[in-house]
């Protein structure tokens, strides 16, 4: 008798992928120093920035030094909250913080519960979400027009000119899959 196998994997989780235009679903997740941090508290700022990824990701290696640009670009406002949720432990994302520069919060999703709640099948999964949690953005993988175009929008909330974080110089690719 033939064995067949795949096509469950989605099947165990359902459908449970947030898209543009639909409410974030809010998470209270510990970061690397063992403080709890909630979406919901976060994103009365203004908005946020969320970003699924794993450590031993080449696209996630490539795309956050960019998130953190955009962090720094609009910390002075108070506005922008990015905040990373890795799929390792507390050590590998402490090392992949340091080797990539970046400082913003990670969260620990060890058990990816939240990832399976997400529905998220492919690292980096980025929401972009207004102050209500309104999904602006769903960015899947490298893309760096999205990168700026999710600092123009920053830059209209904040009624101010936009930074670019991807520059025409910077040799990166223009899409990269997870």
């Amino acid at each position: 008798m033939p064995v067949s196998f795949g096509g469950q994997s989605q099947q165990r989780w359902g459908d449970n992928t947030i898209g543009a235009r639909e409410y974030l679903r809010d998470v209270l997740l510990a970061d690397t120093t063992g403080e709890p941090r909630a979406t919901a508290q976060a994103r009365k700022a203004g908005m946020l920035v969320l970003a699924f990824f794993k450590t031993t990701c080449p696209t996630c290696q490539l795309t956050f030094p960019y998130l953190q640009k955009l962090a720094d670009a609009y910390k002075d406002s108070g506005k922008l909250t990015v905040w990373g949720i890795s799929q390792d432990d507390t050590d590998m994302t402490q090392a992949f913080a340091e080797k990539y520069g970046v400082s913003f919060p990670l969260l620990l999703d060890r058990e990816l519960w939240h990832s399976m709640t997400y529905g998220i099948v492919t690292v980096p999964t980025l929401y972009f979400t207004d102050g209500n949690g309104m999904v602006l953005k769903k960015l899947v993988g490298w893309d760096r027009s999205a990168v700026n175009e999710i600092s123009e929008q920053v830059a209209a909330f904040l009624e101010r000119e936009p930074v670019k974080i991807v520059e025409d110089s910077d040799p990166v690719p223009a899409t990269k899959p997870g």
